[in-house]
């Protein structure tokens, strides 16, 4: 159990006061710009529309926490408040569709769910939060981890979030996602333990898992997951959990309730079966498809649905050789497991064969496996894998935005849009590597991090 400081009692009380907030509350409601007078930021170079060319010497007016008006040249109004960044490059903030908030790459880390409570989760997430969004992360889309324990924290701490309590990106979560019984990758304790802690949202049937769907949406999820395979630490994985008429209830319910619907899997060599069937049930988007085929980039294509690979994450697993395993991010696990993570990382990702098939990217990194705040790594394994730089950044942005169903709030940088921006040095569409560095931040007009 963590012991909480008392210079954190506060923190944890408004957490706590928060943890009853529901879903359809407005993400901008009682946020700080609110209260904001107008601000111009001058910007040398922005990159206002991923896929167009970058604009040079704009003003962009900012009232209320979204983009009023974007103008030609540096321009001033009375009263208004000015921000210089005219030696920067601006872009729109950036999007992770896959993030772990109260997890860590720490010995003992998957017991945190068992030993840690709500609050103590929360405080963590909170810490989490911040170093994303400081790295230019202003809106991140929480996966889950299928215990009640993570998902009370992450509404939680959404909520505390959108009402400008503490720091962080716009929120998004799962709270849980769908299983089948025995495959929810979670720990196994006993029967006494895991009657109290154990996974939620798992279902049999096609009924039982429209319940499951609509009582998730009811307690706050934004988006549905579900764990259409084994884990890629399950040796063997299963290739297939539900079956395929499940996977369309689900898919149907979620769309009904306005939710998108990711498949979080795809982990058994030479059996894309389970990733291919939730395609062909109308998913949105694929997760973790360690194992695609050609059915698969035939069926993103046909369904245009997106496709999320975690390329830094296995890079930062383990070593660079069988003798520097522990090195890694999770050096900690146990020697069977490094190995396998280590033959893994030597072979060729799929997003190469995704790449040359022409299918739709979007981006999710998997903090969590690694540090919080190193989530940028991922652009530059993008670019390894055959994508141009204005093709990483349209993963975190405007595609980004489109599998959260928020692409007229987010994505880009255009007038009604809310305010979330970032500045890097240089231009990230020569080396996109600048995105690991950002300068300064801006969501819903508030500046959060500045030069």
């Amino acid at each position: 159990m963590r012991i909480i400081q008392p210079a954190s009692v506060f923190l944890l009380m408004l957490l706590m006061a928060t943890a009853n907030g529901n879903s359809d509350q407005s993400i901008e409601s009682n946020s700080p710009a609110q209260k904001l007078p107008l601000t111009i930021v001058h910007a040398g170079q922005v990159l206002a529309v991923p896929g167009e060319a970058p604009l040079k010497e704009q003003s962009i007016y900012i009232r209320n926490g979204r983009i009023a008006e974007i103008r030609s040249g540096y321009l001033e109004a009375e009263g208004a408040k000015l921000i210089d960044l005219k030696s920067l490059f601006l872009l729109p903030g950036l999007i992770d569709l896959h993030v772990h908030l109260t997890s860590a790459p720490e010995p003992g880390g998957e017991l945190d769910d068992v030993t840690d409570g709500p609050a103590d989760l929360a405080l963590i997430g909170a810490v989490h939060a911040e170093r994303l969004l400081h790295a230019g992360f202003t809106s991140v889309l929480d996966m889950g981890t299928g215990r009640r324990s993570h998902e009370d924290a992450v509404f939680a701490l959404r909520t505390a979030i959108d009402e400008g309590l503490i720091a962080g990106p716009r929120l998004f979560a799962v709270g849980s996602p769908l299983s089948i019984p025995g495959q929810s990758r979670a720990m196994r304790f006993n029967s006494a333990v895991d009657a109290v802690v154990g996974p939620q949202n798992v279902c049999v049937g096609v009924d039982d898992c429209r319940r499951v769907v609509r009582e998730q949406v009811k307690r706050g999820a934004d988006v549905i997951n579900v764990y259409n395979t084994g884990s890629l630490l399950s040796i063997p994985s299963v290739p297939i959990t539900f079956t395929e008429a499940e996977l369309k209830a689900i898919a149907d319910t979620a769309h009904a309730l306005g939710r998108s619907v990711i498949a979080d899997g795809g982990n058994t060599p030479g059996d894309a079966s389970g990733i291919n069937a939730a395609l062909r049930a109308g998913f949105d988007a694929i997760d973790t498809a360690t194992y695609p085929d050609a059915e698969t980039w035939r069926l993103l294509k046909e369904y245009n649905a997106y496709f999320v690979p975690h390329l830094y994450a296995v890079q930062a697993a383990v070593g660079d050789s069988p003798d520097t395993l522990q090195s890694g991010s999770m050096g900690w696990l146990p020697q069977p497991i490094l190995e396998f993570l280590y033959e893994l990382k030597q072979e060729a990702p799929s997003a190469i064969a995704a790449k040359k098939a022409g299918v739709r990217f979007a981006f999710g990194s998997d903090p969590g496996v690694f540090p919080h705040g190193e989530n940028a790594r991922e652009f530059a394994e993008l670019v390894r894998a055959g994508l141009s730089a204005e093709e990483a950044v349209i993963t975190a942005t405007s595609a980004a935005a489109k599998v959260l169903r928020r692409n007229a709030d987010l994505g880009s940088i255009e007038v009604g849009k809310l305010a979330d921006m970032i500045a890097v040095a240089n231009d990230p569409l020569i080396n996109v590597q600048e995105l690991e560095q950002v300068r300064w931040v801006m969501k819903g007009g508030t500046v959060y991090l500045s030069p």
